[in-house]
């Protein structure tokens, strides 16, 4: 049949030769139906980049308070309002590299910066519950500007996942090598945001077990040559993260050091499934025999112990 109208507009494709023996109404409730999917994608960027406009103007607060902060290193994440966002319960000694092939390694990837086609995939496929195993996070601030760098291990869909936002310090290690202080918490659900009325992801209230998990799964690979645990607070904290979530911990912050080898670039932008699996499979092999003797004894203790766990598990009546 001929192309049909389109609210009395030609509409510009063919419908396909099977359609042609629908009855008129059956037609014109296609096309109301096209024309609708076209209206709510059009009212979907329309609000993504409004909401993008507000959100950049309403971050200068937050980048304002979180340079104002006098300690050097900060317990604290700031919201783009200025008000204390997630706690910063991880501190790692590392280059860029040797950071992006670590978490390469434990399955983790480089979460993907904040675009017009990533808010709209994002909230696309947190209402489908689809996976995003890449997504952006939502920034926060610390020493006025946004994180650095964000890594993620995507759970069933992108409403869920475990991530870790990192900024980059002027304080060095014994070797030189720049500190990376973080804030590993974990997704569990999407919500409306009491202050910004977008989706935004609510954080499990148990930080700790987030940050233990963080540690095993880098230990895991063999990266880690040294960890310990810092006061922190200095006590157990209850607070507010600023966006509608409650977090409780033990005030403690896990600090690392990773192995001092030589990494390609490339370690660094894992961004999915596939680069994952190269590097793992064989950037990582390769880099293992090179890694101290400290991290590899420590990754097979983690290793024995997780297989230990498993194992128990699988028994009847194990938990």
């Amino acid at each position: 049949m001929g192309a049909t109208s389109f609210f009395a507009l030609p509409f510009p494709i063919e419908l396909p030769q099977q359609l042609g023996g629908f009855a008129t109404p059956v037609v014109i409730a296609i096309d109301i139906g096209l024309a609708l999917i076209i209206m709510l994608l059009i009212e979907l960027i329309s609000r993504t980049i409004r909401a993008g406009r507000r959100l950049r103007k309403a971050s200068r607060a937050g980048k304002l308070a979180s340079r104002e902060v006098a300690e050097a290193l900060p317990l604290t994440s700031f919201r783009r309002n200025g008000v204390p966002g997630d706690p910063l319960n991880v501190r790692v000694v590392a280059n860029e590299f040797q950071l992006g092939a670590a978490f390469a390694d434990a399955g983790w990837y480089r979460a993907d910066e904040i675009t017009l086609i990533t808010s709209l995939r994002i909230a696309i496929d947190s209402l489908l519950a689809r996976k995003y195993s890449t997504a952006p996070v939502s920034n926060l601030y610390l020493f006025g500007r946004r994180q650095d760098i964000a890594f993620e291990q995507p759970g069933k869909s992108v409403r869920e996942r475990d991530h870790v936002r990192f900024w980059k310090t002027t304080i060095k290690g014994k070797d030189k090598r720049p500190l990376w202080i973080g804030g590993a918490t974990k997704d569990i659900r999407v919500a409306l945001s009491p202050r910004t009325h977008m989706p935004t992801h609510l954080i499990a209230p148990d930080v700790d077990s987030e940050r233990d998990f963080l540690v095993e799964d880098l230990s895991a690979t063999g990266w880690v040559t040294h960890a310990d645990h810092l006061r922190g607070f200095g006590r157990e904290v209850e607070r507010n993260n600023g966006d509608g979530g409650k977090y409780y911990s033990d005030g403690a912050v896990a600090v690392l050091e990773l192995a001092n080898v030589p990494t390609l670039p490339i370690a660094a932008q894992v961004r999915g499934a596939l680069p994952a699996q190269i590097v793992k499979n064989v950037v990582a092999p390769v880099l293992r025999p090179r890694l101290p003797k400290s991290g590899r004894e420590r990754a097979e203790r983690v290793q024995a112990k997780r297989s230990a766990s498993s194992a128990r598990s699988k028994k009847p009546g194990g938990s």
